[in-house]
């Protein structure tokens, strides 16, 4: 048997038609015929009583088609995980715990690496070592330097947090603020943040937040609403993020918005991707 055959005994058990099957496959009627007599001396059985006008599988054929069933269900299972170890070969597959390290590594990856490509995504910190930990990614960004062994690590960047506010808000004179003072006021807020949506909203209790998808939106409310926002140093130094001329930065001094980012994969897997390091 060959899985076209396999896959036309199935279709027999649901349109209970040799011809309809060969209508299906794109066969003549004899075609599929001699394809379940085949399929008959395999098994050494009879498995199907004919009708005037449809054929109908008998007990023995229903549990043909049944192991039919399972038999294509496994081979597709075989070439999908096949495709995927290929292509895993030739993807470096990268989980970043923030946006910002994604735009040093990406440029280093296509440098260090031209034949291969770079998926990233961005997760929370939990998911983030999970992806890690399971080896789900080939390559991780944490905001910290794991201490335990069996991992390889590289600092990428350090990053800081910073309140941005409209020149007339009530704390745009100062030059540095606490999570503690800014928590009860309302803010625009960003997605595919990763780990900083957690902190400001486990820090900021009190405080409602806007939520934007789009990045043009939200950065038309930044231009044009007098709600506070966050941004961070190297999302300003690198233009991703553009405050106007209307709105300041003040720099928040709690230690978990001042952050280094360390590139880390596991050493059983490291090889693959020790260029970056």
């Amino acid at each position: 048997m060959n899985i076209t055959e396999l896959k036309q005994l199935v279709a027999v058990g649901e349109l209970e038609s040799f011809s309809e099957v060969a209508r299906r496959f794109y066969v003549s009627t004899p075609t599929v015929t001699r394809a379940m007599k085949r399929i008959e001396r395999c098994y050494g059985v009879e498995l199907f009583v004919h009708g005037k006008n449809k054929v109908e599988l008998n007990d023995a054929g229903r549990l043909a088609v049944a192991g039919a069933r399972r038999i294509l269900r496994e081979i597709d299972a075989s070439i999908a995980e096949v495709r995927a170890y290929d292509r895993s070969l030739r993807t470096i597959d990268l989980v970043s715990c923030a946006p910002a390290p994604l735009w040093v590594i990406a440029p280093r990856a296509s440098q260090r690496y031209p034949g291969m490509a770079l998926t990233t995504r961005v997760a929370n910190l939990e998911k983030t070592r999970e992806a890690l930990e399971a080896g789900d990614c080939d390559v991780a960004v944490l905001p910290y330097r794991p201490k335990e062994e069996g991992v390889v690590c590289s600092h990428v960047l350090d990053e800081h947090l910073l309140l941005c506010v409209p020149r007339d808000h009530m704390l745009a004179g100062r030059e540095r603020v606490s999570l503690e003072e800014m928590n009860g006021f309302n803010f625009l807020l960003g997605t595919d943040l990763g780990f900083w949506n957690d902190v400001v909203r486990k820090r900021l209790p009190a405080s409602r937040f806007l939520v934007q998808d789009d990045e043009f939106s939200l950065a038309e409310l930044i231009r044009t609403s007098t709600l506070p926002c966050f941004a961070t140093d190297v999302s300003i130094e690198r233009r991703y993020r553009d405050l106007g001329e209307n709105r300041v930065g003040i720099p928040i001094t709690d230690p978990e918005v001042n952050v280094s980012f360390w590139l880390v994969a596991r050493k059983d897997a490291a090889d693959k991707v020790s260029r970056l390091f």
